[in-house]
């Protein structure tokens, strides 16, 4: 268990296990302390000169070279010093960040294709959507949605709202389709009422940013595909059966 602790705290698996064996031999040769930590004398001797380094070991000069642990307390000088350097390189990234931004949306990209599992997969995917910079385009069967979770949503739904992000519903003509309309001012959404014999579709799907997300709440499983053309391409079809749906639609 300290071994597993140890190295959270930042050292290698074998760096622990030096450490630990110096600690339990006080002060000891190289060849002791590989022997103790059971791995061999060149690797140990690398993993000491690097515990030097950190602060958490020191020599002692004998006939040979021995080395000693140093206090455990200074694990946390260790630890203090090692969350200073990631916090000046944090800073150091954001200066280059503006360029590091310029190559990687230069660069041609293969679309990146994402799979979510399970009840968290489907609430991860929902709350990707959150992240949108565009207004969400959507179809959906709102029977389904809500055997999902209606807490859950009805949250979702406020929390869209308030960041701002427009959605735009195409949805089934059913009594909880015509509840959640009635909010619609509320929860910043525009819908189109279809009937249901032509909205017999049980996987959602979202299109937002660069994004098109299908959800399958009855199977628990989502597939998110990632790409510019694709999205586009998605969004105008979109478009067309919003128009088209407004013909039909209890609501326009």
């Amino acid at each position: 268990m300290t071994k597993e602790l140890l190295e959270k705290f930042g050292l290698s698996e074998k760096e622990a296990q030096v450490y630990l064996a110096l600690l339990e031999l006080g002060t000891a040769s190289v060849s002791g302390i590989a022997a103790e930590a059971k791995i061999n004398r060149t690797t140990c001797y690398d993993i000491l000169e690097s515990l030097v380094r950190d602060g958490l070991v020191i020599y002692v000069k004998e006939k040979t070279k021995h080395y000693t642990a140093e206090d455990p307390e200074l694990l946390i000088a260790f630890l203090e010093n090692k969350s200073k350097i990631f916090t000046e390189k944090a800073q150091e990234a954001k200066k280059i960040l503006p360029q590091l931004k310029g190559i990687y949306n230069a660069a041609p990209r293969k679309p990146k294709v994402m799979y979510f599992e399970g009840d968290e997969g489907i609430i991860n995917m929902y709350e990707d959507s959150l992240t949108a910079k565009t207004e969400i385009l959507s179809w959906l069967n709102t029977e389904t949605t809500t055997k999902f979770s209606a807490k859950y949503f009805s949250e979702y739904y406020k929390r869209r709202a308030k960041k701002g992000i427009h959605i735009k519903a195409i949805v089934n003509d059913v009594p909880i389709s015509r509840e959640i309309d009635t909010r619609n001012k509320a929860e910043d959404r525009e819908m189109r009422l279809i009937p249901k014999e032509m909205m017999n579709i049980v996987p959602e799907c979202y299109i937002y940013d660069n994004k098109v997300a299908y959800m399958s709440i009855e199977e628990r499983f989502g597939v998110m595909i990632e790409s510019k053309d694709i999205a586009e391409a998605q969004r105008r079809i979109y478009e067309l059966a919003w128009k088209e749906a407004s013909k039909i639609s209890r609501t326009r």
